[in-house]
């Protein structure tokens, strides 16, 4: 589709913006999109665009409403620097700050070294982590360059975080009866990827070669748009990295599953403290509040996540992967040697490793976790809830679906981490397959060793060979077998690179069991 703004642009820039152009924008590559012209920046071959509006500004009544058109502009719009990141609370545990918050920030940003549409580069899109909370496709360790260097395009994407994204409550549902409730940020990455099947061709790349990839928050994303009836057709590959999305029983509207509470009677608990007259219209009142008055509500032990709403997750997410109602699509999926870090950086009693701990039996402790101090115990216990044993369930499910799929364990930790972490922490995987070390903060140019380039060179070219071919496997490479249930290989990135057969089974056939008599008994299925 050529919208009438890409005309406009191309006659502003033939006339020099003599009139009605956006202003003069330095010199770089330029894209015509469908919503008009881009200008960004050219960096040793590496084309960038960033702050790309994929959808219109979630604003005023579009708040807590599904993503709308992004509309057109005149003249050249510059897409040399990141935009607004979506409004978050500044969390005393991130590293990093951002130096704009705003709810006008669905946005995303493109890397590549081909604009023309016959180069048919594959596609690789971001999806950052943040417990749906927090985060942003806009912050160093997400940058693109290095894997655009390997002949991908590569994009990253914002999408509604917290309340914005994730907040049900009636008085909302009453104002918009015929609409879907909360999942708002599951939608913004859908609408991403519609955005990318529409205009990716003009930054070289393939539409029909798509690969989603995330990490935690990000491989939650990851496995929901797989059973997302919208996300069909969207994508072609996946790689879930340290997901707990698949196997755990997700929250409902209006009824409790599991260990989550309604997502209504969060929403409602968390309106209370603004102390709306009962009499007036709630809803109304809601999106009157400012964004500054929901964040300063806000605490860091809140927890706004998708949810069982019956049209954009139609059922509980494992029940669909059992049934086989998942889009059939070559699939990677992983987790750390640490994920517990997860645990302590979350902290409180209800997401901690010695609750997970309390979960399991004394005598199958000593069982499945022999040889292991106390402390070790709880924390391969969280990590085994939390991510492994989901990790399993979805592959095992997947090559039930007849799709490809592979599995990893990164284990190898970082020469300056040594002695300060007892594995790969949570979350470590995101730079090494980006390639951005120095985007983390202990790890700087001085001390990244020349071990931890090999692992991250090694993961980049697997992740970028699985998005050329769907099978990561390439000259040079050691073999990384094909994940089967029968034999449960994975291969480990550790101080040597390795295949692990018969990895963790016992431990994930008990975690898997009793997660999957969980479920049944939530849905009576």
């Amino acid at each position: 589709m050529f919208h009438q703004g890409v005309l406009k642009a191309a006659l502003c820039t033939l006339a020099i913006c003599l009139s009605g152009c956006a202003g003069i924008v330095p010199s770089g590559p330029e894209v015509a999109i469908e919503t008009g012209l881009l200008r960004g920046k050219d960096s040793d071959g590496v084309l960038s665009f960033k702050n790309i509006p994929y959808a219109a500004p979630p604003v005023g009544r579009l708040r807590w409403q599904p993503p709308q058109d992004a509309e057109p502009w005149d003249g050249v719009r510059s897409a040399r620097s990141y935009g607004a990141t979506c409004a978050q609370l500044d969390n005393p545990t991130n590293w990093f700050k951002f130096p704009k918050i705003s709810e006008d920030c669905l946005t995303l940003n493109v890397w590549t070294t081909n604009l023309d549409p016959a180069a048919k580069l594959p596609v690789m899109v971001s999806i950052h982590g943040g417990g749906f909370v927090q985060g942003s496709g806009n912050i160093p360790r997400q940058d693109g360059n290095n894997l655009a260097k390997r002949g991908v395009v590569l994009v990253s994407i914002n999408y509604r975080l917290a309340m914005f994204g994730f907040m049900t409550h009636p008085a909302l549902a009453k104002m918009n009866p015929n609409q879907t409730q909360g999942n708002y940020g599951l939608l913004d990455s859908q609408a991403a990827l519609e955005w990318v099947q529409r205009n990716i061709s003009s930054f070289g790349g393939d539409p029909d070669n798509v690969t989603i990839f995330g990490t935690s928050a990000g491989g939650n994303t990851v496995n929901s748009l797989l059973i997302m009836p919208g996300a069909k057709g969207l994508f072609q590959k996946a790689i879930a990295q340290s997901a707990s999305t698949g196997l755990a029983p997700g929250p409902y509207l209006d009824k409790v599953a599991g260990f989550s509470p309604p997502t209504d009677r969060i929403g409602e608990a968390f309106v209370k403290r603004f102390d709306l007259d009962p009499e007036d219209n709630i809803g109304e009142a809601l999106y009157d509040l400012s964004m500054k008055d929901l964040l300063g509500a806000m605490t860091t032990m809140d927890t706004f996540t998708p949810v069982t709403d019956g049209v954009v997750i139609p059922d509980q997410v494992g029940l669909m992967f059992e049934q086989g109602l998942q889009h059939d699509v070559d699939y990677i999926m992983g987790t750390n040697s640490f994920e517990a870090a997860l645990g302590y950086q979350v902290g409180g009693d209800n997401f901690s490793p010695k609750m997970f701990a309390r979960l399991v039996r004394p005598e199958d402790k000593e069982r499945l976790y022999s040889g292991l101090n106390e402390t070790q115990v709880e924390e391969e216990i969280f990590a085994d809830i939390v991510t492994n044993s989901g990790a399993r369930f979805v592959a095992d499910n997947m090559v039930k679906k007849g799709s490809t799929v592979y599995g990893y364990y990164l284990s190898y930790i970082a020469d300056a981490r040594r002695g300060k972490q007892p594995g790969a922490a949570h979350a470590d995987d995101v730079a090494f397959v980006t390639g951005n070390l120095e985007a983390e903060l202990d790890l700087k140019p001085s001390n990244i060793a020349s071990k931890d380039r090999e692992v991250s060179d090694l993961m980049m070219d697997y992740w970028v060979q699985f998005a050329k071919t769907g099978n990561p496997n390439g000259a040079g490479l050691p073999e990384w077998p094909a994940y089967d249930p029968a034999t449960s290989r994975f291969l480990e990135f550790g101080d040597e690179t390795r295949v692990l057969d018969s990895f963790l089974v016992e431990r994930m056939d008990y975690h898997v069991n009793r997660s999957r008599d969980l479920l049944k008994r939530i849905t009576g299925r």
